[in-house]
Parts: C-alpha cells; structure tokens; sequence
C-alpha cells in the first residue's frame, strides 16, 4: 500500500469513475485501474464492486475510506510543513468567477507558476453557483468566488471586497440627479444571468423599492456586460475598481443610485477535508495576489 494508490482511491470516490479520475490525476484510466488492482492485492479483499456502472466501494472499501482520508491528509501536511514547494508536482483544478478572470487572474497564475513550477494549472471560468458544485462534487480543487458560502463542507479563505456601482454610457445620457430603484427601472437595464450571484441581491434592490427587475438583456459575463453598457444599450452593475479607467475617460458614468449595495466579498473554496496538498496553500496564495479591497 501507498500513498499514491491511496490518492487514486479517494479521487475516484470523488469523480464517480475510474475515468475521471484519471482525468482528473493526469494519468491513464489503465494506471488508475493498475492502482486500485495493486492496493486491493496488498489488502487481499476487492474495494470496488465493479458490476455497477458507477464505481462504487464495496463494504470493504467503505471502512478503508475514513482512514485513507486520514493517511493522505497527514502526507500532504507533512508534504507542505517539511518538503520544498518548488519539487512538488501534479495537477491543481481552479475555477474562477468572470470577475476575477477579468483582473487579476494572469497575477495569479504566474504566482503559482513562480512558487510551484512543478505543478500545472486546469482553469475552468463560470459563474459561482456552478464552481460551488464542482468544488463540493470534487471537479475542482479550489473556486475563486463570491461569497460567503454557507456550505459547511468547505473551507474558505477571504479575497476582500469589491465595490458594485450602478454604471451607465455618458451617450446614453443617464441624468446625474439621485435615483430611487423605480426611478432607474425607468431606464434600460442590464443584468447577470439568474445563475450569478448578483441576480438575487439585485433583484431584492428593486423589489424592496417596490420597483420590478425586468432586465432587457442578461448575461453570464461580466466583461460582456460592460461592453454593453459601453455601446449605450443601458445601465447595469459593474465594479466600480475594474473600470476605473473608463470612468477617469468620462466614457462611463457612475450613477447616482440610493440605497446603497454592499460591497460584495470574494472568497477561495476547498474541500475542508480535501486529499489535494494545494488547495489550501493555493487558496493562501490567492489572497496575497488578490487585488481586490481587504476591507469594506
């Protein structure tokens, strides 16, 4: 038995099948089953029952799984206490909300690629409902996203804070005066798609006004969201700090919209238990390079 065969039994309760975890590991599905056939050999009973289409342990491999989580979590701890950062090796799966991707994600990666050198990178950019899923299900290692989570089966680790305004073409001639929610409904809007996570908080910005949320054009992406407002075809709720610049060039207007939104916390999400050595490491390293406010 080691630790490696170990590894390979945990990620495949993980994925759900041998073949995932292989995709998962970097390795061929023949090296995962070789893996499981070696371990199974060492302890001389079978882990897997293998006449279900999904790879489920048998009563076995339900015992042995408690303390496999606990000799590979040991081995990572000693891995990153004692060893060099810079000769471990593997695969770490990030997942990252647009916003983050939009601004600081090249940072971040050649962070990870100066610390790490040994270690690849498979991003996946979406929104935060869906990388909470993935993290959770354990198809991602670590998911930059808006926060809090209120899933207790993670650890986080806070990006700080970044402030939402209402935001508007100059061309589009938005007046400067004060403007309830039901007064800016009056006006085209912009939205994120229901599955982000301003969709609720905006959607309870106009309801709590008495005004309703009709957005004219939704969208998943933040950087389209902006180019649509940049062409003037409504208002919509950006992040004042990421485009500083076109607010400085008098291209967008920052309207004046009461009450205020909250500034919105981003957060790093791991498995609290997780069997990959990286995720809390890269997840430390995340709010170093973040470049979003500590504070609100």
């Amino acid at each position: 038995m080691d630790i490696r065969q170990l590894e390979t039994l945990l990620r495949i309760v993980e994925t759900g099948s041998f073949a995932a975890a292989a995709q998962a590991l970097a390795a061929t599905q023949s090296t995962v089953s070789a893996r499981i056939r070696e371990l199974e050999r060492s302890l001389g009973v079978e882990l897997f029952d293998r006449t279900q289409h999904r790879a489920r342990l048998t009563p076995k491999g339900l015992d042995l799984l408690p303390t496999a989580r606990e000799i590979v979590a040991l081995a990572a701890k000693a891995r990153h206490q004692v060893g060099d950062a810079r000769a471990i090796t593997g695969i770490v799966r990030i997942g990252a909300v647009g916003l983050v991707a939009l601004t600081w994600l090249p940072k971040f990666m050649a962070a990870i690629r100066s610390g790490y050198p040994g270690v690849s990178v498979m991003l996946d950019v979406a929104l935060t409902g869906s990388l909470i899923d993935k993290v959770r299900d354990g198809d991602i290692d670590l998911a930059l996203v808006t926060g809090p989570s209120n899933e207790t089966s993670l650890a986080s680790v806070s990006l700080g804070y970044d402030e939402f305004v209402w935001m508007a073409a100059r061309s589009l001639q938005v007046p400067a005066t004060p403007m309830t929610p039901a007064e800016l409904a009056r006006w085209p809007v912009l939205g994120l798609s229901p599955q982000s996570h301003h969709y609720p908080v905006i959607e309870r910005w106009f309801r709590e006004a008495g005004a309703g949320y009709n957005p004219v054009i939704s969208c998943g992406n933040v950087r389209v969201l902006a180019d649509l407002t940049l062409a003037g075809l409504g208002v919509s709720l950006l992040p004042r700090a990421s485009f500083a610049a076109e607010i400085a060039a008098n291209v967008l207007d920052v309207l004046n919209t009461t009450p205020r939104i909250e500034p919105v916390e981003f957060v790093a999400l791991y498995r609290g238990n997780t069997m990959n050595p990286l995720a809390n490491a890269i997840a430390m390293l995340a709010s170093d390079v973040s470049e979003f406010s500590v504070s609100r």
